[in-house]
């Protein structure tokens, strides 16, 4: 039987995925690509959430028990992070051990009280940035950016796929590991077994 990560493997390949001989893709970058990765449609896909909310909760209560922390909550930039980031919450509070959830904006609110991070707030807060897809490592950068402007302490990054073109190279500079849950690699692979 299938394990949650080839499930969502599966799905992942199957909605989000596209892939060329040739680097025909622009990405946000402006970089070309060979590979397309559009997780959102597969992130926000009912039979995806609880593959995603079980996948990082079990990456998230290893981190916590290799570091001996307790993290309060996940969350990262504004929208790729969040269906990650409520389906994490929900799996979390079934298990009996919430996490709360939270989203960075990509600029500061423009009124009020200029706010760069939604939903949780605790000065201090141990927390797991979330990402859907790493390429360069500037969107979660940005995401950390935020996190940081809230006053959160951060324990880990941790990405639905690592496009390894840099990211993690980028955010290691940084001082900041990443962990993904699957690479481009990953997803090639099931490409090739079955025969696309």
């Amino acid at each position: 039987m299938d394990t949650p990560r080839d499930q969502l493997l599966r799905l992942l390949v199957q909605h989000s995925f596209q892939h060329s001989a040739e680097p025909v893709f622009t990405l946000a970058s402006g970089r070309k690509s060979r590979y397309y990765i559009n997780c959102k449609q597969t992130t926000f896909m009912s039979e995806a959430m609880p593959l995603l909310g079980r996948l990082f909760f079990e990456r998230i209560k290893a981190a916590e028990q290799k570091d001996d922390t307790q993290i309060t909550a996940v969350g990262g930039l504004t929208l790729g992070a969040d269906p990650i980031a409520y389906a994490v919450a929900y799996h979390s509070a079934l298990q009996g051990t919430p996490i709360q959830a939270f989203s960075v904006r990509k600029e500061p609110k423009g009124h009020g009280t200029q706010k760069w991070v939604e939903g949780f707030e605790r000065l201090g807060a141990r927390v797991v940035i979330i990402e859907d897809v790493v390429t360069t490592g500037a969107s979660t950068l940005k995401a950390i950016d935020g996190a940081l402007h809230a006053g959160f302490q951060i324990v880990k990054v941790l990405a639905l796929v690592d496009r390894q073109e840099g990211g993690r190279e980028e955010l290691q500079r940084k001082g900041y590991d990443l962990e993904s849950i699957y690479t481009t690699e990953d997803l090639m692979r099931l490409v090739r077994q079955s025969g696309d």
